[in-house]
């Protein structure tokens, strides 16, 4: 239950900028000491604190990350946009199929991995004022993982 819970909040975040904007000394020393040794040669690396967690987005491996972090410092996922084209095949079948374009406009496509190493893709949609979300397993499942007005 709980990593359906910190995986929601990920969701949740996506495409979202409810965050402060605080400066590194605003982090406490654990995620940063944390950071630095999961992610040696990060670059332009920027910082944002919510209530759920401390998110840190930035370069590496020249692909923009988002690092997602508790408020002790545990790590909690990553994330980084994932080309929708190269999500397996029957995911893709499925959501032409349920989510047509048009009306259903692609907004985003992340690849994300929890802190156990486990791997799942959130895409999203845009439909009028709607957005959905939806988790793609490895094995190319589909389900709607959220639905919302925007």
């Amino acid at each position: 239950m709980k990593k359906l819970f910190i995986t929601a909040l990920i969701a949740v975040a996506i495409g979202t900028s409810a965050f402060a904007d605080p400066n590194t000394s605003a982090v406490n020393s654990k995620v940063l000491n944390n950071f630095s040794n999961e992610f040696k040669g990060a670059e332009n690396v920027n910082w944002k604190i919510s209530s759920n967690f401390i998110k840190a987005s930035f370069v590496y491996d020249e692909k923009v990350t988002d690092a997602f972090y508790s408020g002790d410092g545990d790590l909690i996922g990553t994330s980084r946009e994932f080309n929708f084209a190269k999500l397996p095949k029957k995911a893709i079948a499925n959501i032409a199929e349920k989510y047509p374009y048009p009306p259903y406009k692609l907004k985003e496509c992340i690849e994300y991995i929890n802190a156990e190493g486990e791997k799942n893709y959130f895409v999203s949609f845009e439909k009028s004022s709607q957005l959905v979300v939806l988790q793609v397993s490895l094995s190319g499942e589909v389900s709607e993982f959220q639905q919302k007005l925007k």
